[in-house]
């Protein structure tokens, strides 16, 4: 059982280590490749030291979706084995190497997932006054609930759409029956969330022309307002998988319908002559 982790990067120096250990706590072993956007800060510096591959992509300095998501569905396809995750820098999958193997042996090759916006109560952009890894309480954002981690050779494409909210994999789909949590580290206090706003706002500004990460924004005010609105919707949650709701009522009802239907056919069909028998 094999994990290899890809993740987007733009001066991503506060996130990245906290990344980096996240996976590497829950599967020993796993490697990574940092997709590099043009990073200014000491992103690639800290991935190298950290033992990842750093791939390098340029964009003009600038924020293109459209150029992320064709990395998302690409970038992947070098590995001809194992499981990969596909996820920005703070998409923590909440996954460990025994859940890898069990549902390896189970036949799986997407995980289904369920998305959480983790909110944290750090008063700096650098968030050195809280331990991430500690953070376990959020609000379930459905917007996150991305299929992020599949296995290879079986999945040979996953056509994300812009921002990989959704996915059409191809090849041998089985999803897991059990559901995984993806922490989205995006919440983690209104001093780093204001910087990391206005930074990709203004990184964006000319995709939001053609409405694309136009939820980015500089207006201060707007985004501590959004900030206390998922504070005051959070609740504590636990890392572990949990059963999916289940998939049976779909298969069973049409099968049980149609078993009614012959029933009832059949018995018209001895009604009908003893009614002409009568008359």
């Amino acid at each position: 059982m094999s994990l290899h982790v890809y993740l987007l990067c733009h001066n991503e120096e506060v996130l990245l280590p906290h990344t980096v250990e996240h996976y590497r706590r829950r599967v020993p072993g796993v490697t990574f490749t940092i997709l590099d956007n043009e990073s200014s800060d000491r992103s690639v510096a800290i991935a190298k030291a950290l033992g990842c591959r750093v791939q390098s992509f340029t964009t003009g300095d600038a924020l293109n979706d459209d150029v992320l998501r064709d990395l998302k569905n690409s970038a992947w396809l070098e590995r001809t084995e194992g499981w990969v995750i596909v996820a920005d820098m703070d998409e923590w999958l909440c996954v460990i190497a025994d859940d890898l193997a069990r549902e390896e042996r189970a036949g799986t090759t997407v995980l289904r997932v369920e998305g959480w916006n983790v909110v944290g109560e750090s008063a700096t952009e650098q968030l050195n006054d809280i331990d991430l890894h500690a953070l376990n309480t959020g609000a379930i954002h459905t917007y996150e609930s991305k299929s992020i981690c599949f296995r290879r050779p079986q999945i040979t494409a996953m056509n994300y759409n812009t921002g990989a909210h959704r996915s059409r994999p191809g090849g041998i789909v089985r999803r897991s029956r059990k559901t995984y949590r993806l922490k989205h580290m995006n919440w983690l206090g209104s001093a780093f969330v204001v910087h990391k706003y206005a930074t990709r706002y203004a990184r964006g500004k000319e995709q939001q022309a053609r409405g694309l990460g136009i939820h980015y924004t500089d207006q201060t005010d707007k985004v501590i307002n959004e900030f206390n609105e998922w504070r005051a919707k959070a609740r504590t949650f636990s890392e572990q998988p949990f059963w999916a709701r289940p998939t049976w009522p779909t298969a069973v009802v049409p099968t049980l319908r149609r078993r009614a239907a012959r029933v009832a056919r059949r018995l018209r069909g001895l009604v009908g002559p003893s009614r002409k028998m009568s008359s």
